[in-house]
C-alpha cells in the first residue's frame, strides 16, 4: 500500500463499514460468546455476547477493501474530507449511544 489514495480509501472504507455496522446493522452483527469461545450472527439465550469484536473485524475488512479500490484511483482526495466524515461519524455514533452518556 504505497499509493496515497490507497491509504485514503482504506481509512474511508474502515470508517464507513464500522459506522454502518453500528448504526444500520449492515453487515449483520457478528457476535463473540466468550464463555463458549465461539462466534455467531444471532444472540444465544442466556449467553453474554460481545459485538464490538465483530465490528472491528468488519472495519478491518472495509479498510482492506478500500485499499484495493484506492489502487485504481489516479489521485487522492483531500484529507480534509476524511476529517469531516470522521467528525460526522463520531457525532452519529455518540448520538446512537447517548443512553450510555445520559444514564437513562
Amino acid at each position: 500500500m504505497n499509493k496515497p489514495s490507497s491509504w485514503w480509501c482504506a481509512t474511508v472504507g474502515a470508517m464507513l463499514v464500522y459506522t454502518s455496522a453500528v448504526l444500520l446493522s449492515i453487515p449483520p452483527p457478528l457476535l463473540f460468546f466468550p464463555r463458549l469461545w465461539q462466534w455467531g450472527f444471532h444472540p444465544l439465550p442466556g449467553e453474554p455476547a460481545i459485538s464490538w469484536y465483530g465490528r472491528l473485524i468488519y472495519a478491518t475488512v472495509g479498510g482492506l477493501a478500500g485499499a484495493q479500490v484506492g489502487r485504481f484511483m489516479s489521485r487522492r482526495p483531500s484529507w480534509n474530507l476524511i476529517g469531516w466524515a470522521a467528525t460526522t461519524a463520531l457525532l452519529a455514533l455518540a448520538w446512537h449511544e447517548r443512553h450510555w452518556f445520559l444514564g437513562s
